[in-house]
């Protein structure tokens, strides 16, 4: 038995009957865990939406294996639905609020269908959920009283208050605006993290992307990752370029289409470069920072478990400052930058070396610095990290073997052979998210953006 909140197996869907039958989603595949927050996104139509309310046991499973809190929705009677139902949290684009009730009110009307919940506590669990999403103070008033960011946030209210398993919400963000939009996804984001509740985001908002575990695509019904998805966009859009418009070309070419084909190659590429420039605007933006912290914690703990080691970190070389920084959580989980001295320590040496050096014995290591190797070292094996062009970048340490055993020949390849790969992904990042006005991407050595072109 799988642990996994959402399992989805060969879905499709079709809308119509007859010669109006049309497929909406083919062949979903995919598996969704107690406490991801999951971002679904994708052009209008592509399917999104469709497959959220059908996740959501809002509409009939037709063909595959869809499960869903542990319950198969594919053939499911009328009862297994509305108990499944009952876990999970709705939040959708029409705020769907009784106009008759107050704020309050619509909240505690969720609450009828959780048993469990006394009802003496509805109308406290209702005012305490309210203030959570900013509204304690527009208790008793009715939607037409509201804003439509204050709507919203009514719904969220209302999706939140039966303490779910599950959220489903299509466009949460889409009337708010950004500050007030940042504070209900981070809430999400909150409640996922402490209560193992799965989040499924349908969005097109590019500000919130950074708090996502994973986003995936939808193209025309099917699923993708969103690196396949902006890698095939902007293929598209070059390919379309470089064949179609070469010198002298294009003004022979327009000049020949009728004004509705002109009109259509107008449209076309407006909007590849509309997609183009919202995967740039992500890349050089919050969202881009944050995905690339948590991309650098996630492959050096996993760099750490393959060699079964207790510590596993990844410095970043400053040579003009001569500074090591790195990423550390806080004691609320976040992700901080740290700095430390790189004039000493064996990680110092491995930048000067270019090589990988592995020590049985730190406390007995020439050169060691219990600031930069760590006071709790006592076997340590570094990597460099390079460019390109081979130049030293960055520093893998991983110390302290499980099984206190000294780090061996293979432990030795094992990292080398993650170090390699990383370099590409650090410098290729880098240079994505950083640009200079003359169409030369460069970044400093400490991984931001360089002042001036190299």
């Amino acid at each position: 038995m799988t642990s996994a909140h959402i399992v989805i197996d060969s879905l499709n869907h079709h809308f119509g009957e007859g010669d109006l039958r049309r497929q909406i989603l083919f062949d979903i595949n995919t598996e969704i865990h107690p406490g991801e927050v999951i971002l679904l996104t994708g052009p209008s139509g592509s399917g999104k939406t469709t497959l959220l309310t059908l996740v959501g046991a809002l509409r009939t499973t037709q063909s595959g294996s869809l499960r869903v809190l542990g319950r198969e929705l594919m053939g499911a009677n009328e009862n297994t639905l509305t108990e499944v139902r009952k876990r999970i949290g709705y939040i959708f684009q029409s705020h769907n609020l009784l106009e008759a009730l107050t704020a309050q009110q619509n909240v505690q009307m969720a609450l009828q269908l959780q048993p469990h919940l006394p009802q003496a506590q509805h109308m406290q669990l209702a005012k305490k959920t309210l203030s959570s999403v900013g509204l304690e103070d527009k208790l008793y008033a009715h939607p037409g009283e509201l804003s439509g960011g204050q709507r919203q946030r009514v719904a969220i209210a209302r999706a939140l208050v039966g303490q779910p398993d599950m959220i489903l919400a299509d466009e949460p963000t889409a009337s708010l605006d950004r500050h007030t939009g940042r504070e209900i996804v981070e809430l999400l984001q909150q409640l996922a993290r402490q209560k193992s509740v799965t989040v499924v985001l349908v969005t097109h908002d590019n500000r919130i992307l950074d708090i996502a575990d994973r986003i995936l695509t939808m193209e025309d019904g099917r699923l993708s990752s969103l690196m396949n998805t902006v890698t095939t966009d902007s293929q598209h859009m070059m390919r379309m370029l470089a064949q179609d418009i070469r010198k002298g070309y294009l003004v022979q070419r327009v000049g020949q289409m009728s004004q509705t084909e002109f009109s259509q190659m107008l449209f076309q590429i407006t909007d590849e470069t509309k997609r183009l420039l919202e995967t740039v605007e992500l890349i050089q933006g919050e969202a881009f920072e944050s995905v690339h912290q948590e991309v650098i914690s996630a492959f050096t703990a996993k760099a750490g478990d393959m060699l079964g080691a207790e510590q596993a970190v990844l410095y970043f070389l400053d040579s003009g400052a001569q500074q090591f920084w790195t990423y550390q959580r806080d004691g609320k989980g976040r992700l901080q930058e740290i700095r430390i001295p790189a004039t000493s320590g064996i990680a110092s040496a491995v930048v000067r070396a270019g090589k990988s050096i592995n020590v049985a014995d730190v406390l007995s290591a020439e050169g060691y610095d219990p600031i930069v190797d760590g006071k709790q070292s006592r076997t340590l094996l570094a990597a460099p990290v390079t460019d390109s062009n081979g130049t030293v970048f960055a520093v893998v340490t991983i110390s302290n073997k499980r099984d206190a055993q000294a780090f061996n020949r293979a432990d030795e390849k094992q990292l080398s052979e993650f170090t390699t790969p990383l370099g590409l992904i650090l410098e290729s990042w880098w240079r994505m998210g950083c640009s200079c006005r003359n169409g030369t991407a460069g970044f400093s050595q400490d991984g931001s953006c360089a002042t001036s072109c190299p």
